[in-house]
């Protein structure tokens, strides 16, 4: 073909043209997104995962030239958010903001799932991974973990802690050192992570467990002080170490994770994954998640996925042996 026919059959669309990602390292879309994409969070407006979830979808739409419009589906520990995401149609418009006690500790502790974390999405990427505080009252004799587990074997039964409710990670990481050293110690759950550090300040309750987020605040202003960090140790408080730091062997990160339904075409996978991989790089969103007491992560799609099997595995034995499998 000639360049004059080959210029008029170009016009008249007869000729296919390979569409250009616009990077490199962006696999091409043909065709989308072509509209508004929904980002479903499993909690309430206002909360540490909306916040997380209105700055990701502010800057992800920006990289995808569509608005992410974020949906609150609150409930049931998550559970309703989740199945809603999985029975999505697998478009490319539907994502959903996983967080470890919805992807993790639910099929831990929650029988009859009416989703699976691993088969029923496909994992887009590790959005920011973060520590669990242990808190205490500021005149508790504990200064680190090792403090706790002496005084908690000393008088087996009488420490209580609190945590926001039963088989919360909060919880969770109770158990993991109660696994670790055999310790005997009391549970105290409350209606959230609020309630536990304002009964810690109060003096009602001398220890606890709260994220990050809500604990940066009244440890700063000496209302309450860090003991250790579940499991590693926070950017929040460096000076604190984590688990496995002081004896306590369990390893675990508390990620959220950017979830699809499963059978979502590959290379909207590809593309979003590259994407939030931009996105995190950028240094407003390092800030962010600073404030949050995140640090982004590059793990790749597939070895995310593959941490969560193992999460799981080790959490659902975890709950198991602690009888706190609902």
């Amino acid at each position: 073909m000639d360049r004059r026919h080959f210029l008029l059959a170009l016009a008249l669309g007869a000729v296919a043209v390979p569409v250009i990602a616009q990077g490199s390292d962006v696999p091409a879309t043909p065709g989308w997104p072509s509209k508004p994409l929904r980002l479903i969070v499993p909690f309430a407006a206002g909360g540490g995962t909306d916040l997380v979830a209105r700055s990701l979808a502010d800057k992800l739409g920006a990289a995808l030239g569509q608005v992410v419009v974020v949906d609150n589906k609150p409930g049931a520990s998550g559970v309703i958010a989740m199945e809603a995401g999985a029975r999505a149609q697998p478009d490319g418009y539907t994502l959903v903001l996983g967080s470890a006690s919805t992807v993790v500790v639910n099929p831990a502790v929650l029988p009859d799932l009416p989703y699976d974390s691993v088969k029923s999405f496909e994992y887009i990427g590790d959005v920011g991974s973060a520590s669990i505080a242990m808190v205490a009252h500021p005149d508790f004799p504990a200064k680190n973990l090792r403090d706790v587990i002496a005084l908690a074997k000393a008088k087996p039964g009488e420490l209580n802690y609190g945590t926001w409710g039963l088989g919360s990670t909060g919880h969770m990481c109770a158990e993991m050192v109660r696994a670790a050293t055999g310790i005997e110690w009391t549970h105290v759950p409350y209606k959230g992570a609020a309630p536990v550090l304002n009964d810690i300040v109060a003096g009602n309750i001398k220890l606890g467990f709260a994220d990050v987020q809500s604990v940066v605040p009244m440890a700063k202003s000496g209302k309450v002080k860090v003991v250790a960090a579940c499991a590693r140790r926070s950017i929040n408080f460096p000076d604190v170490p984590g688990y496995v730091e002081q004896g306590v062997n369990f390893d675990f990160v508390w990620r959220y994770a950017l979830l699809a339904p499963a059978n979502t075409p590959k290379p909207i996978v590809d593309r979003l994954h590259a994407e939030l991989m931009k996105v995190l790089a950028l240094p407003d969103i390092k800030e962010r998640w600073a404030e949050f007491g995140m640090t982004p992560s590059t793990i790749s799609s597939s070895d995310l996925k593959a941490q969560t099997e193992q999460d799981i595995a080790s959490l659902t034995k975890l709950a198991r042996d602690a009888g706190i499998r609902q």
